[in-house]
């Protein structure tokens, strides 16, 4: 996904194809996702194949829905944006939310198999994101190409010379702000993205819980990103956006290596519950005031490359975390100090923001051309 990125992104930036691209992987995560209703003990492999690929085309979706993000922050603003960012997310949270209490709530009532739950939420997935999709690609519009391709050039290898060139400008122009956003990105996305991963084999192993149990732990995280996003929204309104961030991470931080120490045993297993409202806020706040950053950070006209950045640095290390939570269980080492290790990325990704300009700057940078920013 990250290395296909800058041939996605030139597709959208260098061609008129941005909702058409979008519309299509729409299509194709729904046709996916429908296929694997048939999931059973047969089909695994497949299955899991098509999921790869689903996760691939998943980034495609990503990359063609955020080229809009800074365009929609010029023309409404940062103070409104910044509601509108909070309300994406607690849309986006408190939707799984719903949807994990209507699949908790059939399968407990018709008291159906792992197998048959697992086909009845794929079921409803697929009505949802036809659904929702088809309502969403319908109102976004048509955006005209932001480049012509130079001569000599071609629409596969343009996005990846782009890309190098992009790295570049960044470096020499937009060094304030956009740069150490960027950095921060990519260990920020990969503290976060693997928490989820990491904490489901800590509760199950450290603390014994079943699947029923680790669901309502979830759940309870689902429920606090709701409160969390008004947190962001409260907070960011105070300071800006980059001093929120990185109130959150290390929030996110503290709570993490707290819970380390508490859920040491099944002994503790209540604990996990109370934890999960605490780490619920921190998701809430992280994720829509990272996008409001990036909303307000980019520079006109590199919107579709550079969200490409955005996806390519949020996965470029995500292997990481889990990587060495692995080697640190397999060493004998105890679970909660791989636990303990995600932090390390948050407290990187803090460390590069302090490095940034004053927030007015940064918003200041990325409103000038790069001849502009030169002088």
């Amino acid at each position: 996904s990250a290395f296909f990125m800058p041939l996605i992104g030139a597709i959208v930036d260098y061609t008129e194809y941005r909702r058409s691209l979008g519309i299509s992987s729409a299509i194709g995560i729904i046709a996916i996702q429908f296929i694997q209703v048939y999931t059973v003990s047969s089909t695994w492999f497949a299955m899991a194949i098509l999921q790869a690929i689903g996760a691939f085309i998943y980034e495609v979706q990503v990359l063609s829905t955020y080229a809009y993000l800074p365009e929609i922050a010029r023309e409404l603003g940062e103070s409104v944006m910044t509601t509108i960012a909070s309300n994406f997310m607690a849309i986006q949270f408190g939707s799984e939310c719903v949807f994990l209490i209507v699949i908790i709530t059939i399968s407990r009532v018709q008291e159906t198999t792992t197998v048959v739950t697992a086909q009845i939420s794929q079921a409803i997935c697929v009505i949802l994101a036809l659904l929702l999709w088809t309502m969403s690609w319908k109102s976004l519009p048509s955006i005209g190409k932001n480049h012509e391709i130079p001569e000599g050039s071609n629409l596969v290898t343009v996005g990846f010379y782009q890309n190098y060139k992009t790295m570049k400008m960044i470096k020499k122009h937009y060094s304030r702000g956009l740069l150490w956003f960027y950095l921060a990105v990519a260990f920020a996305e990969a503290g976060a993205n693997s928490f989820t991963t990491v904490s489901v084999t800590y509760l199950a192993s450290e603390l014994n819980m079943n699947g029923a149990q680790i669901g309502m732990v979830f759940l309870g995280s689902l429920i606090s990103t709701l409160p969390g996003t008004a947190v962001a929204s409260f907070v960011t309104k105070r300071t800006d956006p980059n001093t929120s961030w990185k109130l959150c991470m290390a929030y996110f931080a503290f709570t993490t290596i707290v819970g380390a120490f508490i859920l040491t045993d099944e002994s503790r297993t209540n604990y996990a519950y109370i934890l999960s409202v605490f780490w619920g806020i921190a998701l809430g706040w992280f994720y829509p005031t990272e996008n409001l950053f990036f909303s307000m950070c980019l520079p006109k006209g590199q919107e579709a490359e550079l969200s490409g950045f955005l996806v390519y640095c949020s996965t470029i290390i995500s292997w990481l975390p889990p990587l060495i939570f692995t080697l640190l269980n397999e060493a004998g080492i105890h679970m909660k100090y791989g636990l303990i290790s995600l932090t390390a990325f948050f407290f990187a990704a803090i460390i590069l923001l302090s490095m940034a300009a004053p927030w007015p700057e940064i918003v200041e940078e990325a409103q000038k051309t790069i001849e502009e920013n030169d002088e």
